[in-house]
């Protein structure tokens, strides 16, 4: 299958302190295997998070944000006859800091192409906490793992209905560690509930291959919930979630066979975050 039109739009870079490479390695990485775009992502300074998470490994600082922005326009221009690229940010979530997240989206609403919406914190009696950071994993004995998705499942719900966020990302998350629900049923009414809102508010969902990279060993969101977005006319974009070099494009061409055998023959790209679409 030719990836000529065809973006990965969510790779992330040593600037967040848990990957490897600089940007205009990944550059390289997606020229290298014939990607048509990609799309920086990487993670949205966290100052604005609880003190107890460790913000200080989760993703870079203010003071680094233009140099990425800078090192980002520097690189559309070198490549532009080679590939696309595009800049956008992976924005964690927290209920109550949405003027917080919003005015600081403002001051360089002009450079980005698009912006992630992602949830990786949860609140609750016992403090905020990072379901897919294994450092936190005993919370789900806790907890257990059907409240664990219904707190999941809200909050995504509020970070749609924010007016923040071009795409959703990673969307059903807490799998991650091959944790399902035990109430399938129940939890899947809030999956639909969350798709529904997604589609009147406009938004996209995030194709997200790092999954097979996981204990859950397939895509975010899983096939069950990809033929419901596909029912509800919702648009996608593939990401691989990138953290080294050659997890760049990971698992596209799988991915978008069996998007087409569900119906699928677009994708959405991204300018100044108005979409557009291109057939694969």
């Amino acid at each position: 299958m030719n990836l000529k039109n065809v973006s990965d739009y969510h790779t992330h870079n040593q600037l967040c302190r848990h990957a490897a490479g600089n940007l205009e390695d990944y550059v390289k990485a997606a020229i290298k295997i014939g990607l048509g775009e990609i799309g920086f992502c990487d993670h949205f300074p966290m100052y604005y998070l609880p003190e107890n998470i460790p913000i200080e490994k989760y993703a870079m600082i203010m003071d680094e944000f233009p140099e990425y922005i800078n090192e980002a326009e520097r690189l559309k221009d070198k490549y532009n006859e080679q590939i696309s690229v595009k800049l956008g940010i992976e924005v964690d979530y927290i209920k109550g800091q949405e003027v917080e997240i919003s005015n600081a989206l403002k001051k360089f609403s002009d450079k980005l192409d698009f912006v992630f919406g992602a949830c990786h914190v949860l609140m609750d009696r016992l403090g905020a906490w990072c379901f897919d950071d294994p450092y936190f994993i005993a919370n789900y004995n806790i907890y257990g793992i059907d409240s664990i998705y219904e707190q999941y499942y809200d909050k995504l719900l509020h970070l749609v209905e924010s007016d923040l966020f071009d795409v959703v990302a990673h969307f059903d998350l807490p799998k991650k560690f091959r944790k399902f629900p035990k109430n399938h049923d129940r939890i899947f009414e809030k999956v639909i509930k969350v798709l529904k809102s997604i589609k009147r508010n406009d938004m996209v969902i995030e194709i997200n291959t790092s999954g097979f990279r996981k204990d859950v060993k397939e895509q975010y969101p899983s096939w069950d919930i990809i033929r419901e977005m596909y029912n509800l006319d919702i648009p996608i974009l593939l990401g691989s979630d990138a953290h080294l070099l050659t997890e760049v494009g990971y698992m596209f061409k799988e991915v978008l066979s069996e998007l087409k055998k569900i119906g699928f023959n677009q994708l959405v790209r991204f300018t100044k975050r108005k979409k557009e679409y291109i057939d694969f």
